[in-house]
């Protein structure tokens, strides 16, 4: 009987997670931690938004290591936490942010789509 070497497994449809989407979510990770900065001044947002934004932002930076290395679940908990950011940046425009926070916050929410996009990349294109 002949045996293969031990090889890590991959399915159809690789759940690794792309080089490019990785470095958008990091940057965005380290924006959701950098904006607990605010906390404490006339425009920051109430003290739990701040920390949730911020747990989000490590939930994301953790994630991305198995994730790079082929963890589903990782990549899922990656992806999920970037769009609850999303959808929590998108209160800055309802709450009458600062300019400079609701631009931050925008960048937020195109770069989320954007890597979120690159995601649906079919691995053929994103190789080349």
């Amino acid at each position: 009987m002949t045996t293969t070497p031990a090889t890590p497994r991959t399915v159809a449809g690789a759940a690794s997670l792309p080089a490019a989407p990785a470095a958008i979510f990091a940057l965005l990770g380290l924006i959701d931690i950098a904006l607990l900065g605010v906390v404490g001044t006339s425009i920051a947002p109430p003290l739990a938004v701040s920390v949730i934004v911020a747990a989000l932002g490590l939930v994301t930076l953790v994630a991305l290591v198995p994730a790079r290395k082929g963890s589903r679940p990782a990549l899922v908990t990656a992806v999920v936490a970037r769009v609850i950011s999303a959808v929590l940046a998108a209160g800055a425009f309802v709450a009458g942010a600062p300019a400079w926070i609701m631009a931050v916050e925008a960048f937020v929410i195109a770069a989320t789509l954007t890597a979120l996009v690159l995601l649906r990349r079919p691995a053929r294109l994103q190789e080349a």
